[in-house]
């Protein structure tokens, strides 16, 4: 795939003049950098992050990377209607709908964590449900998981990561082998700006206090997704949250086993409930970190990581 577009290419794969590409990139609405010879070009990340703040309508999505779009007609579907659908695909094993219903709506701007919480948590949740009725509904499970990270990772590998943005570190705890969770927490994280490092399932806590220790980061999360795990983290959690107040980083902990620790209590560490949750804790982060180097008039990171709470 190619990596940066012409404002040719771009113009026809929004279906706009090439003119009009090239006043928008003079007027910095997109990002564009010169060859030698003076030509514009602009980053295919770039073009996917124009088309998805500014809604622009896309004739030719396979431009872009997301081949399947095009051909599923996502858009005049109701939300509970699209679950059925991303449910059905995925079941069926057919990978190009699947991607198409997924990556249709972050294509069109809706926040990855409207899509992770809704279509694919709930029908992956059905998925779950499937080996207490048929035979083969493990199988089914275990396909559906492999065809919902493709997806996610095509749209991770489509978003920027921005120069000294701040650090995210996070993964699955020790015994805690769930892949899709993990990796739909880093994109999120991903796409409201952090630099994210995914350590994976079956991450033990010494790896993320190394981890720490090597890339600073401003958030750690952790996801707890099967209640042995968490029971077995659960005395440890508030003394890493404590060492990590006293390293300017936050914990956040979610997922499907939560409730085994929505008792616990520390000022530095959050439990949150969805994807959605995790979204609005990074954008409080990212609110409070001065632009390069500027001094911050608003509320400090500090007192937002004291509140031990999401923001907003």
């Amino acid at each position: 795939m190619k990596q940066y577009l012409t404002p040719k290419e771009l113009a026809e794969t929004l279906d706009v003049s090439e003119s009009s590409v090239k006043r928008w990139a003079d007027e910095g609405r997109i990002a564009a950098t010169r060859t030698g010879g003076g030509h514009r070009r602009i980053a295919l990340e770039e073009a996917i992050s124009f088309v998805r703040r500014t809604n622009t309508s896309v004739s030719r999505p396979e431009a872009l990377g997301f081949v399947e779009t095009g051909s599923v007609p996502w858009q005049h579907l109701s939300e509970k209607e699209l679950e059925q659908q991303v449910f059905e695909a995925l079941v069926q094993g057919n990978s190009h709908e699947a991607f198409g219903l997924v990556h249709g709506p972050f294509l069109s701007g809706k926040p990855l964590a409207w899509v992770f919480d809704g279509p694919v948590r709930n029908a992956m949740h059905r998925l779950g449900e499937l080996w207490k009725h048929q035979g083969d509904g493990i199988l089914l499970e275990h396909r559906a998981t492999d065809i919902c990270v493709q997806a996610v990772m095509r749209i991770r590998l489509s978003l920027p990561v921005r120069p000294n943005s701040p650090v995210s570190v996070g993964g699955g705890g020790a015994g805690d082998p769930y892949l899709l969770p993990v990796l739909m927490a880093t994109t999120v994280l991903r796409e409201v700006g952090m630099d994210d490092t995914n350590l994976g399932p079956q991450t033990p806590l010494s790896v993320f206090r190394e981890a720490v220790d090597r890339f600073h980061p401003r958030v750690v999360w952790l996801s707890v997704s099967v209640e042995q795990a968490a029971d077995s983290i659960r005395s440890e959690l508030v003394k890493f949250a404590d060492d990590l107040f006293a390293q300017n980083a936050s914990l956040v902990v979610g997922g499907q086993a939560i409730g085994r620790l929505a008792d616990l209590r520390h000022p530095n560490l959050t439990i949150g409930q969805s994807m959605a949750e995790l979204s609005s804790f990074a954008r409080g982060i990212l609110a409070a970190v001065p632009p390069h180097g500027q001094a911050n008039t608003g509320e400090s990171s500090e007192r937002i990581t004291r509140r031990g709470r999401l923001p907003g």
